[in-house]
């Protein structure tokens, strides 16, 4: 388990980078990651959560500024992610597309959270290497096309309806799942995507008394996704 957790804490780290740089254009092959503040070259070891947590609290070395948390909780989210994944449903080849679907839907919701974005280059090459999974271990079928185009057609005309209502990735995104759950499930993950984003809605502005602008909605799609597949396993 413990191999699982750390497996999924450096996972992690990579694809933060990768949600943080891809959106921006920002080179991610040649160059390290660094301090937001200063710029500083950060080390392997400044890359773990737990060691920037405890030894520098979550401060940078070099310039003792906050590093923003959202770095760690990403981190610590995904290494728990392959552990419940490990834990409920078991890390198999007939299983791998639904953990890669899980850590892209983890990483397509910090880019929600950081630009409001559903990266398309993390969202396509995520879906199409769990496509390659899927497809190794269920034989394709011209009726795993019908969810995606019912799918589409209706948040199509929700668009026309009430423009703004959902965004264009929210869509590419349950248009893709489509492919790989029947439509009641896919039913099943918006249904408790909006309930959680409401709750979370209500909470927010009785704590903080102020309403939300703009609301990632990806992060509530991926945790329907986790609720769902789990009691699917």
């Amino acid at each position: 388990m413990i191999f699982y957790f750390f497996y999924g804490i450096i996972l992690g780290s990579f694809l933060g980078v990768l949600a943080k740089r891809i959106p921006i254009h920002k080179n991610f092959v040649s160059t390290r990651s660094e301090c937001d503040h200063c710029q500083a070259t950060l080390s392997p070891i400044d890359l773990v959560p737990f060691y920037r947590l405890v030894f520098h609290k979550n401060n940078c070395r070099h310039c003792k500024q906050k590093i923003p948390l959202y770095h760690s909780l990403f981190e610590l989210l995904t290494g728990s992610s392959v552990i419940l994944f490990e834990l409920t449903i078991g890390i198999h080849i007939d299983t791998l597309y639904l953990l890669i679907l899980w850590i892209t839907g983890l990483t397509l919701s910090l880019t929600d959270y950081l630009y409001l974005l559903v990266e398309p280059n993390i969202l396509y090459s995520g879906s199409l290497t769990a496509l390659l999974f899927f497809y190794f271990n269920h034989a394709f079928s011209v009726h795993s096309l019908s969810t995606p185009l019912i799918i589409l057609s209706f948040f199509y005309l929700l668009t026309l309806l009430l423009p703004n209502s959902i965004g264009g990735g929210d869509i590419k995104l349950l248009v893709i799942w489509g492919i790989f759950f029947p439509l009641v499930v896919c039913l099943k993950i918006i249904l408790i995507a909006s309930l959680s984003g409401i709750i979370f809605i209500l909470l927010y502005q009785i704590l903080f008394n102020k309403k939300i602008q703009r609301l990632p909605f990806v992060p509530f799609l991926t945790f329907g996704l986790i609720i769902i597949t789990l009691f699917l396993k």
